[in-house]
């Protein structure tokens, strides 16, 4: 059994076991949708520690083969305060169909510290986000904190790295989790300015008629830098 068969069968039994582990016991969740998100990014180094990202994404599943949600998201981050810490100021907006079939806007101002470190190896994340919601029905604040994990060995010749994240979503002032995105994925370049992933998500979400409901994500995203 060579080396790369080897390795390949060992990531993709630890992401079987760890998505059977978080998606089989997520508090009884009922299924859900299954969908498809899409992500292009931009990065540009403007000066020194300073860089300006853009996101634009978009999510399929809910109607057919059209966007159930598109959002831009521009940000300013920072990495003057050392190699263990960015700090970034960010705006989204967002658009989502409603049960009508009319999309609503959502304006979104965050703040995101992300931490950064490394143990036996491991190359460790921990973004903390605080964010406004100014949503056409209601406005209110949200707290997100998202652990990532990479592992620490590549696969193939395309240095493909495996990767793990755990994300939780509180509004605040409530005291319960609201939404909890687990990922497995593999994250590779395709060259020195062009990165891509390619991941699995286990989405829950807590509704009010339903309890927990999940949904199965398979996601793309490719940042470019400049």
């Amino acid at each position: 059994m060579s080396k790369f068969f080897k390795s390949t069968l060992f990531i993709l039994s630890s992401m079987f076991v760890l998505v059977t582990i978080a998606g089989g016991n997520c508090f009884g969740s009922t299924d859900g949708n299954a969908e498809y998100w899409q992500e292009v990014g931009f990065d540009f180094n403007i000066y020194k520690n300073w860089k300006v990202t853009v996101r634009e994404e978009l999510r399929f599943g809910k109607s057919g083969d059209d966007p159930y949600l598109h959002n831009t998201n521009v940000g300013l981050v920072y990495k003057g305060f050392g190699d263990w810490i960015d700090v970034s100021l960010d705006f989204k907006k967002e658009f989502e169909r409603d049960s009508t079939g009319k999309f609503r806007r959502e304006n979104r101002p965050h703040l995101n510290l992300n931490f950064k470190g490394e143990m036996y190896g491991l190359k460790l994340g921990n973004r903390v986000r605080f964010e406004f919601r100014e949503k056409e029905t209601d406005d209110h604040w949200r707290f997100r904190n998202k652990l990532t994990l990479n592992l620490p060995f590549k696969l193939t010749k395309f240095n493909l790295q495996p990767y793990f994240s755990d994300e939780i979503f509180i509004n605040m002032g409530e005291s319960i989790v609201k939404q909890n995105r687990f990922v497995a994925g593999l994250s590779f370049k395709l060259s020195k300015n062009v990165k891509t992933k390619l991941y699995y998500m286990y989405k829950s979400n807590m509704t009010s008629s339903s309890g927990w409901v999940d949904t199965n994500v398979i996601g793309t995203g490719v940042v470019f830098t400049f």
